[in-house]
């Protein structure tokens, strides 16, 4: 898609951790729903692993420089992808697209962080109907997301929120591609 979206050839890893809920999340959390395992928290370990063994592994003899690198993420990846700015120099731009970003007290431990690598982008989506659900944590995530994406500008990363219709689950392929050749493109 990425392609499709006029960005020339590039190395894309994607990676699907043991467990979605826990290996993504920063800190523990109560589950969504009533019957909802809870959120485990093990988003540092997560990290670890993506650069102690997966950047190797990827890039090989080629390393890449961290300003080339984006890592992006869609729902809980986004919320992963847009934390690790603030825990790990390995990344210089990033890309969360419908991202978690409604995740308890986030908003606060953002503003109160600062970046490990100032971002050289950040990209930011969110679907037009995704605060309109049951959940009371889901809901904040428009304003969690509008939010983090004032933060980023505040602090002077160039920044992009691009709002799409619909609900979270459509078409995520294209918001991440959207994302994706964006964040490589600036």
């Amino acid at each position: 898609m990425c392609r499709e979206l006029g960005y020339p050839d590039f190395i894309l890893a994607a990676i699907r951790p043991r467990c979605w809920n826990d290996d993504l999340t920063p800190w523990e959390c109560p589950g969504l729903f009533a019957d909802d395992a809870p959120f485990a928290g093990k988003a540092t370990e997560q990290l670890r692993l993506l650069e102690s063994e997966i950047i190797p592994r990827v890039e090989g003899n080629t390393p890449r420089k961290p300003e080339q690198r984006v890592l992006a993420g869609y729902s809980l990846a986004g919320l992963f992808a847009t934390w690790a700015t603030f825990n790990s120099a390995a990344f210089g731009r990033v890309a969360s697209a419908s991202g978690s970003l409604w995740y308890p007290d986030f908003t606060g431990y953002a503003a109160a962080n600062k970046f490990a690598r100032e971002p050289a982008c950040a990209y930011f989506s969110l679907g037009s109907k995704e605060a309109r659900t049951p959940s009371r944590l889901l809901r904040n995530v428009a304003q969690g997301t509008r939010d983090v994406v004032d933060l980023f500008e505040a602090r002077g990363v160039p920044t992009v929120f691009e709002q799409n219709p619909g609900n979270h689950f459509k078409e995520p392929a294209l918001r991440m591609a959207k994302g994706i050749a964006w964040a490589l493109g600036r």
